[in-house]
């Protein structure tokens, strides 16, 4: 397993100038900021459904959609979470000869009216929706890997038998063994009491046809799960996932979160940069023509300024730090550094978004200007394509899987921040690890939720307040990426 950087602050060398320094990991005895979830998914959840003074469309599922007009045949705008609300800003229908045939105006747009939504207050599926409703900050819920564990429907009745439930104490092995990275080994503890629709023998509602039935499928080895209710019930502890399911806590692990984020660039920092590795970084001294190493290393994803100034030695490049005295070699360094020129798609002004791929690096400009920097984690083996992109959509949340239809072999639950710029590439938040600057994923770049949630916000189109996703559209602001070597 690739083993995370867990510290609450690095600390700086001694070189005589000031350094920044990134804080990194999960806290190790330090104090780290309040994690927003604990309250908000304590036993007040779940919040009740928002006042609009016309009343809301409630989304079914696939394919609620909000348009820019009425009519289906349009490039949606976007869509509300399965089980989300957007409020009405009309309750007049509008008919429209195509097969939806009516539609309601909510607010950015229009909506369906056929099956794939509704404004029933009393709807039993927008109601246990309600326990999914995301936390707000960086990370929308609570997340967990699984070792093989049951997704139920509902708890078993009396003469039922449950499956089984996997075993946790067992390590994850090759590629699944990074999604157990943040893992900790503590039991999922109860954060309040059973969900309300599940009491007397509940079942989770469906938004059309018959219920299931007990037994689901099986989450297998390595794919997450997102939750908000942990409760007991039957002798033990269960989860209830964003989905409307039941999984057995002890199949699970629950996920703890980085606290890893990168600097703002500004007067008293900007490019270029140079990052800690993973492994350590030395300094070197330049005697000659030579570099020779000093006793001196970069802690992990401790932050050092450079000089701009660079010097070869072979297939080696050296930069110079700030203060002029060591030098650190590019191949032992996450450097950050500007391109040559700003790209032509943002010639006349922008914001964009500059991946360095073999570094680990992202960082945000706005114009020629750098106004953000961080690590990042590429795919493993060049998974990650070069090339030119603009944002295509951005979903709080969505999640992601390389199979059709219902995942069954395997999938990442709820990921957030998901940025797509080249589907399915995108740019994300990874709940799952903290070895950011290393390569990780399977061809996305992936960040620290904290960084994540904050380039989700910078970049354009902006989601809508109370929508789960929005797409791009030509002729509006689309964020420009790009991807190189």
């Amino acid at each position: 397993m690739i083993s995370s950087v867990h510290r609450s602050a690095l600390t700086a060398l001694a070189l005589g100038v000031t350094l920044g320094v990134a804080r990194a990991g999960l806290a190790a005895g330090g104090a780290e900021a309040a994690d927003p979830r604990e309250a908000f998914f304590g036993p007040s959840y779940p919040p009740p459904l928002p006042e609009a003074p016309l009343g809301w469309v409630g989304s079914q599922g696939y394919g609620a959609w909000i348009f820019p007009r009425p009519n289906r045949q349009a490039l949606p705008l976007g869509a509300p979470r399965d089980g989300g609300v957007v409020p009405l800003v009309s309750r007049e229908e509008q008919r429209a000869d195509e097969p939806c045939g009516s539609f309601l105006r909510v607010a950015g747009g229009w909506m369906c009216s056929k099956r794939s939504a509704t404004t029933a207050p009393d709807s039993p599926w927008l109601l246990a929706n309600r326990w999914t409703t995301p936390a707000p900050g960086p990370l929308p819920f609570e997340y967990a890997v699984s070792f093989g564990a049951p997704m139920l429907s509902r708890l078993p009745r009396p003469g039922e038998t449950l499956p089984g439930v996997g075993d946790r104490d067992v390590p994850l092995r090759g590629w699944h063994d990074v999604h157990d990275d943040l893992a900790l080994d503590a039991p999922i503890t109860p954060n309040g009491p059973l969900p309300d629709f599940l009491r007397d023998g509940g079942a989770a509602p469906t938004p059309w046809g018959p219920p299931r039935a007990l037994f689901i499928k099986r989450v297998p080895r390595g794919s997450t799960v997102a939750y908000t209710r942990a409760f007991e019930a039957l002798g033990q502890v269960w989860v209830l996932t964003t989905d409307l399911k039941l999984i057995p806590a002890r199949g699970l692990k629950r996920f703890g979160r980085s606290s890893f984020q990168g600097v703002a660039l500004g007067e008293g920092l900007t490019l270029p940069l140079a990052w800690g590795r993973a492994r350590g970084t030395p300094l070197y001294r330049r005697e000659g023509d030579g570099w020779q190493p000093t006793a001196r290393r970069i802690e992990p994803r401790a932050l050092l300024p450079l000089s701009g100034v660079t010097a070869r030695a072979g297939r080696r490049t050296y930069y110079r730090l700030r203060d002029g005295a060591l030098w650190v070699a590019l191949d032992e360094a996450a450097v950050a550094e500007a391109p040559d020129g700003v790209p032509y798609e943002v010639r006349d002004g922008g914001k964009w978004v500059y991946v360095q791929r073999r570094r680990g690096t992202l960082t945000l400009f706005d114009g020629a200007r750098p106004v953000f920097t961080t690590l990042v984690s590429v795919g493993i083996d060049g998974a990650t394509p070069t090339g030119r992109y603009f944002v295509d959509s951005k979903h709080h949340h969505t999640t992601m899987s390389g199979e059709r239809g219902e995942p069954r072999r395997f999938w990442m639950s709820e990921v957030p921040w998901s940025i797509y710029y080249d589907q399915p590439f995108a740019l994300h938040a990874a709940y799952w690890h903290d070895n950011f600057g290393e390569p990780m994923s399977g061809g996305c770049v992936t960040l620290s939720p904290l960084d994540a949630q904050r380039i989700f916000g910078w970049t354009d189109p902006p989601l809508p307040e109370g929508w789960g996703m929005v797409q791009a559209r030509f002729g509006q602001p689309r964020t420009f990426i790009l991807v190189k070597d």
